[in-house]
């Protein structure tokens, strides 16, 4: 007999298919404190992870307060998948169920949660350009030496290539040598390993330019409204410089897509329009970061915090529930409409994201 899908099943087999299908978010530091519930839009404090410094003994010890440090972090980031089902359907067994509504639309908040975690690239100041066909890892070994430079602990440290590095790099000659890759699968498989102290990733989310040529500008700033498809371009250090379709402007932390073409006249563009709304107004121009190029990022666990809180259940509604577990919490909420006699699950999950130690972090560009 299948078993009744209540929100409790539903929300926990929502969290197991969420957290299989991150990258990113697997790989940062991850907070999380279901004893506080909150709102979209809430700062909180959180600690950082600790940093000390190693001393030399010369006959007493140097002790040091084990602080953590705090920092703030907007919750900001709120990300819904809703959909209808049918009575009928609603009474399959959970793994049907699973397979027919939760994968895909975990995999949709998935795929967001890590697009918005590579979009701290904006914030990293340290960078390597890509060579365009590389014979060697040159270009990594000079982001393992940011790394080395900056003291980042050996352990936990990540590379996340973009698709079209992890194929530039993959099919270098010293990358198919186990003395690089451990395995002589490396090749075959495009899966790169640990190299030069990186453990090496990809996701296709990593920002990069949709258009076959994309456009020339290499930074500018925006004004704009909440809700408004277009934001006005000024600041652009060549007048001429342009931004093709596909292009990606990544503004306050989140990505838009460039739906025309447009090119500046005197350093600015009046209208440039974008593929959904924005998030928030901007009266004073604001620095908008450009991706007409290949990104990949790499950094240590704890440069980069993912933080979420449970949000609240709705009141009156029973069929709704809130789990966590290893810094995710997801909400399920599913009730009937009585006027279109059809059932509605609504998943959320409400995050923040600090990029906290920003030496600790190098992206390849390029």
């Amino acid at each position: 007999m299948n078993e009744i899908l209540t929100p409790q099943i539903i929300a926990r087999e929502a969290l197991m298919v969420l957290e299989n299908n991150l990258v990113m978010a697997n790989l940062v530091h991850r907070d999380y404190n279901d004893e506080f519930v909150a709102g979209v839009g809430d700062t909180i404090s959180i600690r950082k992870p600790a940093k000390f410094v190693a001393h030399n003994f010369t006959g007493e010890i140097n002790v040091q307060d084990a602080v953590e440090g705090k920092t703030s972090v907007k919750l900001d980031h709120f990300r819904d998948v809703s959909f209808t089902v049918s009575s009928k359907e609603m009474t399959l067994d959970i793994k049907n169920f699973s397979e027919q509504f939760l994968q895909p639309a975990l995999m949709a908040i998935a795929q967001t949660m890590d697009e918005d975690l590579l979009n701290t690239v904006a914030e990293v100041t340290n960078s390597v350009a890509a060579t365009a066909k590389p014979t060697n890892l040159e270009d990594i070994a000079k982001i393992a030496k940011h790394m080395d430079i900056n003291k980042a602990p050996m352990s936990m440290r990540r590379l996340v290539l973009n698709p079209e590095h992890k194929y530039r790099y993959a099919l270098t000659d010293n990358l198919s040598k186990v003395s690089y890759a451990g395995t002589g699968d490396t090749l075959r498989n495009a899966e790169l390993g640990k190299i030069y102290s990186l453990d090496t990733y990809m996701d296709q989310n990593a920002p990069y330019s949709y258009s076959d040529k994309p456009g020339t500008m290499t930074e500018c700033n925006v004004t704009g409204k909440v809700n408004a498809k277009e934001v006005a371009v000024s600041g652009a250090k060549a007048e001429n410089a342009t931004l093709k379709k596909g292009d990606g402007l990544i503004i306050d932390g989140r990505m838009y897509r460039i739906e025309e073409d447009a090119t500046a006249a005197s350093g600015a563009i009046a209208k440039v329009k974008l593929d959904m709304p924005l998030h928030l107004t901007m009266d004073s121009p604001m620095k908008a970061y450009i991706v007409n190029k290949h990104h990949s990022l790499a950094f240590h666990r704890n440069a980069i915090c993912l933080v979420t809180r449970p949000l609240e259940l709705p009141m009156g509604n029973k069929n709704a529930a809130v789990i966590q577990h290893n810094g995710l919490g997801i909400r399920v909420v599913y009730d009937y409409d009585q006027k279109t006699k059809k059932d509605y699950i609504s998943l959320d999950i409400l995050y923040g994201i600090k990029l906290l130690y920003p030496e600790l972090a190098c992206k390849l560009v390029g």
